[in-house]
């Protein structure tokens, strides 16, 4: 007898707890579902399929070597999985099902019917934690509430973390009594293909494991003072590689523990500055898994889906494709739209222009954001979405509006990045670029919203919801 080991967003072999432990136990065989129609619904677009697949063939390739068999199974949607998974099981002559948990709502749906199926199926479940560092529900006030605002969440994670405990567990047993085979990969996945984002991001946990260490070895120092200027290569560029889990939040802190001489909570300054983006990174997965509601589409303050959002169409199409008439903003978006990533300090900028500016539903960017994303991950997307829109857990207050202006002129004062995304902006002088309308460039579009206007009918709006 053995183990099926369901992989998700867990595309590594190293600090992997159900494919570890497993392969502690007896013989292994891998699947993997694909979940096109699923996917698709949750807004899933082909910069994170494509990048998807091509992490399932080094995946593949790594298992072999651990006499892993990766099975390829297509079902469409969730609801079809915990059939197969027991059918699976019994062909296979398997008696154990082992996966690492995931937090959003479907997923935690669909896993509790996996668990139910096999119980009735007589399959044993073994479920695990990995995609956080500390599990949800863990981190608790003191009267036992999940937090809502992350500096006291941060210093009660910073108090429970047990960095001795920290070290990642290493590659499964090497199985011996049976023969792998290699599955066919598909070539692509709802007809998205493994090259669409393989040159700016390879597939892989070598990959990860590579970027983890380049950056450990310089830019992990000057991150703090980097990590805001687009223009410069300042952050580790791992987003990807963990929202598809070729690399652990574990693993990553590790490394940066070790880089800052056995410290977490103090140390070097842009280490420090990193883990807490961890943390961030914890915090939002934490809120998802214990606040359901916000897997609805729904904002995590109540009284946020009061808000009287505008609709138009024209302005949602101008944000998306880059003519906002806001250099910054514009740059931002014309990156995302090319390369399928985004600056954190530009998701930021162009998420508060959506919400704030022109004050459409930041339920529209969030999608948006996910069907281009090659990082996209639901917890970190909506987390960001409604921090921007102060709609959600520890939000930016309201009154808080980004003026992209001031912004370009702070974390792109010489205009590089704008005028390398804004190609007619190229020749501009500066004041063009940190005074959009006032210097009009020809050729390019004239801001869509005036600044004032548009910052005081977003404070209008949500005082509005006092009354």
């Amino acid at each position: 007898m053995g183990t099926l080991v369901w992989f998700r967003n867990d595309l590594r072999l190293r600090d992997n707890p159900a494919l570890y432990h497993a392969s502690k136990r007896g013989d292994v065989v891998a699947v993997f579902f694909i979940c096109e129609t699923q996917w698709r619904d949750h807004d899933v677009g082909d910069n994170r399929l494509g990048f998807l697949l091509d992490c399932l063939h080094p995946l593949e390739r790594d298992l072999l070597k651990r006499g892993i068999s990766l099975r390829i199974e297509h079902v469409g949607r969730f609801a079809g999985v915990p059939e197969r998974i027991v059918r699976l099981a019994r062909s296979l002559n398997l008696d154990r099902v082992a996966f690492n948990e995931e937090y959003p709502l479907n997923e935690k749906k669909r896993d509790s019917r996996v668990i139910r199926a096999c119980k009735t199926a007589g399959v044993e479940t073994d479920v695990y934690h990995s995609g956080t560092i500390l599990p949800p529900g863990s981190v608790l006030t003191g009267n036992g509430d999940p937090y809502t605002v992350f500096t006291p969440f941060k210093r009660r994670w910073l108090s429970q973390v047990d960095s001795s405990a920290l070290e990642p567990l290493g590659l499964p047993r090497r199985q011996g009594s049976q023969t792998a085979e290699s599955s066919a990969l598909p070539g692509s996945i709802d007809g998205v293909d493994r090259a669409r984002v393989a040159k700016r991001f390879p597939g892989g946990e070598a990959e990860a494991q590579r970027r983890l260490r380049d950056f450990m070895q310089g830019p992990s120092r000057r991150y703090a003072s980097d990590r805001d200027f687009p223009e410069l290569d300042g952050t580790s560029a791992l987003s990807a590689y963990l929202s598809v889990g070729a690399i652990s939040p574990r693993q990553c802190l590790s490394a940066a523990v070790k880089a800052n001489r056995g410290r977490i909570g103090d140390g070097d300054p842009g280490i420090c500055t990193w883990i807490s983006e961890l943390i961030w990174r914890d915090f939002y997965r934490h809120v998802i898994a214990m606040f359901p509601h916000v897997s609805r589409g729904q904002a995590f303050r109540p009284e946020a889906d009061r808000v009287a959002w505008r609709r138009s169409a024209k302005d949602l199409a101008a944000w998306q494709e880059g003519r906002t008439g806001y250099p910054l903003v514009d740059a931002g978006m014309r990156q995302l739209n090319e390369t399928g990533w985004m600056h954190n300090r530009l998701r930021m900028i162009t998420a508060m222009f959506l919400s704030k500016h022109l004050l459409l539903d930041w339920r529209l960017g969030e999608r948006y954001f996910m069907n281009q994303l090659v990082d996209g991950d639901f917890a970190a997307n909506n987390g960001g979405w409604q921090w921007s829109a102060s709609t959600g857990t520890d939000a930016a207050p309201y009154f808080r509006i980004f003026n992209p202006s001031t912004q370009a002129k702070r974390f792109d004062p010489e205009g590089r990045f704008i005028r390398r995304w804004v190609p007619e902006l190229e020749g501009a002088p500066a004041r063009s670029l940190f005074n959009p309308g006032k210097h009009l460039t020809p050729g390019y579009q004239a801001p869509i919203v005036d600044h004032a206007i548009a910052r005081q009918r977003a404070l209008d709006a949500f005082k509005a919801l006092k009354n």
